[in-house]
């Protein structure tokens, strides 16, 4: 069998891969704090029957680190991070990491997210309101206050980028210990946009399709002439 039908498939394998990335990116273009993923691509080899070929693979993706842009909301419970960095929480799985800061508050009175997992402060423990309060505030460095006392202070941590994996949306997991220095600083009243510029993706959507599908092309010509040949060459003498 020739060897271009495996390079044209580790393409198509690959293109595939950034299909599914790049839509994505274009279904969490309105989420707060989304970071949306690029894919990158690296020469391989395929091993033919009779000789190595060069190939191109999907390298994988990475999380693209620039912020989205900031939104002045004015809720106390809108938070975003200047520059890097995570809120901790607590989902079904386990401790998670996000940039989405569209807080709020739960029937117990813990401060969540949209999506109703606590929001840990440092420690781990949850951040809980008092019934009574009347007003909240959240400072820079991330200290919660309910009527002017403090009832605790959000996790805010920073990890590598090759330390983050990603569960969905804009929730992430962490290998190793998050990186030391100064924590991160917070923006009352504001909520980070989505770094996804939905123009930008249909082109880059509309791209990858058009070249899977012409891969695909290229895969079913070369099945076809394979095809032929062996009736041709199997066929009586």
């Amino acid at each position: 069998m020739s060897s271009g039908i495996y390079i044209a498939s580790a393409g198509a394998v690959a293109q595939s891969n950034a299909l599914d990335v790049t839509a994505n990116n274009i279904a969490n273009a309105s989420t707060a704090g989304f970071h949306g993923d690029r894919v990158t691509f690296k020469e391989a080899l395929g091993k033919a029957r009779s000789a190595d070929a060069a190939s191109v693979g999907s390298g994988g993706s990475r999380v693209d680190t620039q912020s989205g842009a900031l939104q002045q909301t004015d809720n106390p419970l809108d938070l975003a991070i200047d520059g890097d960095g995570l809120f901790g929480v607590e989902s079904p799985t386990g401790t998670r990491y996000t940039r989405s800061g569209n807080f709020k508050l739960d029937e117990g009175r813990n401060i969540v997210t949209a999506d109703g997992m606590k929001v840990r402060g440092e420690g781990g423990s949850p951040i809980v309101v008092p019934p009574n309060a009347q007003s909240i505030s959240v400072g820079s460095d991330g200290s919660v206050s309910a009527d002017g006392q403090l009832v605790g202070k959000l996790e805010l941590v920073k990890f590598a980028p090759n330390q983050l994996k990603r569960e969905g949306g804009s929730l992430f997991s962490a290998a190793g210990k998050p990186l030391g220095g100064e924590a991160p600083k917070l923006h009352a009243g504001m909520l980070e946009g989505s770094n996804v510029n939905v123009v930008r993706g249909v082109v880059d959507l509309v791209k990858v399709s058009r070249t899977y599908e012409s891969l695909m092309r290229v895969i079913q010509n070369y099945h076809d002439v394979e095809s032929r040949a062996a009736k041709e060459l199997g066929g009586p003498k």
